[in-house]
């Protein structure tokens, strides 16, 4: 119901321009995909690998008519499997072929209505992304794949660069972003977000509120904002608040982010991006329960036109001072991008994202082989 509203909402407020001329009309169809496939290995003894693969076939859909009408749509497929061995013994495997994206959009000149199988995300963190509300993206991973969700996601573009955002979601039970739990099925789940320019930069302000599997209202709001002041300079924040319950569940969760990146004229440019990351969940507001503090660090440097290396230090303190540490070397062609990546970790997960087949042996010591195709 909630969501009909909103698609009503938007139909008035953007009627079909059925009067202009349709000898303009042009259709474009194209399809296009990504091969990918990898291989892990996590040390020490027992040396234990992954091999897998992946292929995201992908049909894209483009009518347009008159001066700013435009209908489209992307439907694509996430097929994928992997092995896992222990020295050179089987232990098991993995395959899925599920839906990737599968969305139809609407546009005009300064707005567009998009519903279906989608990517929302948005904010301006780096690593710890406290508004990684409906995405899994990693930073570690360098094609930044994510699942999406299902809903309707409507925007309004001003001329000032503002905008504003509307959505309504279909409840899932597979919890999304940073969610403890997933939603109600079948529940629509309803937010939106404004972005506006401040100063030499620009803000915004989220909200999401849905019904979470166990019938508990939740509700959500987010601060983000960035500014260049010879430095580039941001912060990002998020707060939930889970009606009380008896079911162990924490009733608040906030997260905040500070960060800047600055690029150093040394050779062909150092960039380095650093951030500090503040996360708790308990049942008083950023007091009590459970807390995690992070400081990451990225530096990235592009060695020549086709290769790039990037390394990542992340450090935990709270009760253990514990140290991650990647580096990844990337070779980018016209269509093919090879990857290598090294790992020198605790034997824990970190709260990046990710849903990548192969994010479990991130932990401890490794590296990592990909290569991926895209036509």
């Amino acid at each position: 119901m909630k969501a009909t509203l909103i698609i009503i909402l938007f139909m008035v407020a953007f009627p079909l321009s059925a009067q202009e001329p349709v000898d303009s009309a042009r259709t474009v169809l194209s399809f296009n995909g990504q091969i990918t496939g990898w291989e892990v290995t996590k040390f020490p003894e027992p040396v234990s690998w992954q091999t897998g693969g992946r292929f995201l076939p992908t049909l894209l859909g483009e009518y347009s008519w008159g001066e700013n009408s435009k209908l489209s749509f992307e439907a694509s497929a996430h097929i994928n499997g992997s092995l896992n061995f222990s020295d050179w013994n089987y232990v098991d495997g993995y395959g899925e072929i599920k839906p990737y994206r599968v969305w139809l959009r609407y546009s005009g000149r300064n707005w567009e209505l998009r519903g279906g199988l989608q990517k929302i995300n948005f904010g301006v963190a780096r690593m710890f992304r406290p508004l990684m509300w409906f995405d899994s993206m990693d930073v570690r991973d360098p094609l930044q794949l994510t699942d999406g969700v299902y809903g309707i996601l409507g925007k309004y573009f001003f001329e000032n660069n503002a905008s504003v955002w509307l959505w309504s979601l279909l409840g899932s039970k597979q919890p999304k972003g940073w969610e403890l739990i997933g939603s109600a099925r079948r529940r629509s789940e309803i937010g939106g977000r404004v972005e506006f320019p401040v100063f030499s930069g620009e803000m915004g302000v989220s909200t999401h509120h849905r019904k979470a599997d166990v019938h508990l209202n939740e509700n959500r709001i987010g601060f983000d904002g960035r500014w260049d002041a010879g430095v580039g300079l941001w912060f990002e924040t998020s707060f939930t608040r889970m009606q009380k319950n008896s079911y162990g569940i924490a009733v608040h969760q906030d997260a905040v982010t500070l960060g800047m990146d600055y690029t150093f004229a040394v050779g062909n440019g150092v960039g380095m991006t650093l951030e500090y990351f503040r996360y708790h969940a308990g049942d008083k507001f950023m007091r009590n329960g459970t807390n995690l503090n992070l400081i990451g660090g990225m530096f990235t440097y592009p060695v020549s036109v086709l290769d790039n290396l990037t390394a990542m230090f992340f450090y935990a303190g709270n009760h253990s001072d514990m140290w991650f540490n990647y580096i990844n070397w990337a070779r980018t062609y016209d269509n093919w991008s090879f990857y290598l990546m090294g790992y020198w970790n605790p034997e824990i997960s970190l709260p990046l994202g990710g849903q990548n087949e192969s994010k479990n042996l991130f932990m401890g010591k490794g590296f990592q082989l990909m290569a991926s195709y895209n036509f």
